[in-house]
């Protein structure tokens, strides 16, 4: 009951007074429509629509624009490959209904010409490929990880060791299994 009388002073200061003390023009500070939303017609909500859209996409492309700047300086895009612009596709289909793609326009075609804009794949080039030695493989010796083994007697014994391998892997599930 006390906080009453307070909680009228606090309106009256923040809502009264306002829009009775004159401003410097001579006219209140504020008025009741300015406490009153306004209602937008139908072109100010499509205005601000399509600068949130805009908005959005300069945010976007500062956004990429500084993914791709801070990835090609820390070195994960070759140079090479950050210079390297989009490319087009073109693609349209023949009176037959068969479709084709291309690199250019054919002429005549014009407005039946689809125009896909692709970047550029990321692509990471492989090793040289491994050479292998089949003349110095041995029958008794051991193969190194860059040589296979291509004598008769080499491969038996090969499959003997894996058989083997077989047959201690089951003896040992046995007893896994018996305990």
């Amino acid at each position: 009951m006390k906080y009453f009388p307070m909680l009228g002073a606090l309106l009256l200061v923040g809502v009264v007074l306002p829009m009775v003390l004159p401003g410097p023009d001579g006219k209140p500070i504020m008025s009741p429509s300015d406490w009153l939303p306004q209602k937008p017609d139908i072109s100010a909500i499509r205005e601000t629509g399509e600068r949130a859209v805009q908005s959005m996409r300069k945010t976007t492309q500062e956004s990429v624009s500084k993914i791709e700047e801070l990835a090609t300086s820390s070195g994960l895009i070759p140079q090479e490959d950050s210079a390297r612009q989009t490319s087009e596709v073109f693609t349209w289909k023949d009176k037959d209904g068969n479709w084709h793609f291309s690199d250019n326009v054919p002429e005549g075609l014009d407005s039946h010409v689809r125009i896909h804009r692709v970047k550029p794949l990321n692509t990471v080039t492989a090793n040289d490929p491994i050479e292998l030695k089949t003349d110095s493989v041995d029958q008794g010796s051991s193969t190194s990880t860059n040589e296979l083994p291509t004598h008769h007697t080499s491969l038996s014994k090969l499959l003997e060791d894996t058989k083997a391998i077989e047959q201690k892997s089951l003896e040992r599930q046995k007893v896994l299994d018996s305990l």
